[in-house]
């Protein structure tokens, strides 16, 4: 595979990130699209230390994803939660697309999040 995959093409980025959900898990993935998304990586709670959740996003959307349990993204307007819905994890990958998109559309960083979406799907493809 030698073509670069669209970061402005939603459909694109979803099915690369469907793939890599399934094979990677979410905390790897996060890790990787840290680079060109807004992400907060949370960690697991032990002795003395609660469990934070991995945040994604900035402004007016954030995705919490806990270690356990449902992902929930939350719609925020000056610093007040307006709603708080749970994503279900076939929804997953379209949620982080649009997310992404949004801020692609804010840093400008298409072709670093080109380079990136397209190295993951081929390490994917190639069972990495």
């Amino acid at each position: 595979m030698s073509d670069f995959v669209d970061p402005t093409d939603h459909l694109a980025v979803e099915q690369v990130l469907v793939g890599c959900l399934s094979a990677l898990g979410p905390a790897a993935v996060l890790a990787q699209l840290s680079a060109v998304l807004p992400v907060r990586l949370g960690h697991a709670g032990g002795l003395f230390r609660a469990a934070v959740p991995t945040v994604v996003g900035e402004g007016e959307e954030l995705l919490s994803i806990p270690s356990e349990g449902r992902p929930r993204l939350q719609h925020i307007v000056g610093g007040v939660v307006l709603s708080s819905d749970d994503v279900p994890p076939r929804e997953l990958p379209g949620t982080l697309a649009a997310l992404l998109m949004r801020a692609l559309a804010r840093s400008g960083q298409y072709d670093d999040a080109s380079v990136l979406l397209t190295a993951l799907r081929d390490a994917v493809a190639a069972g990495r």
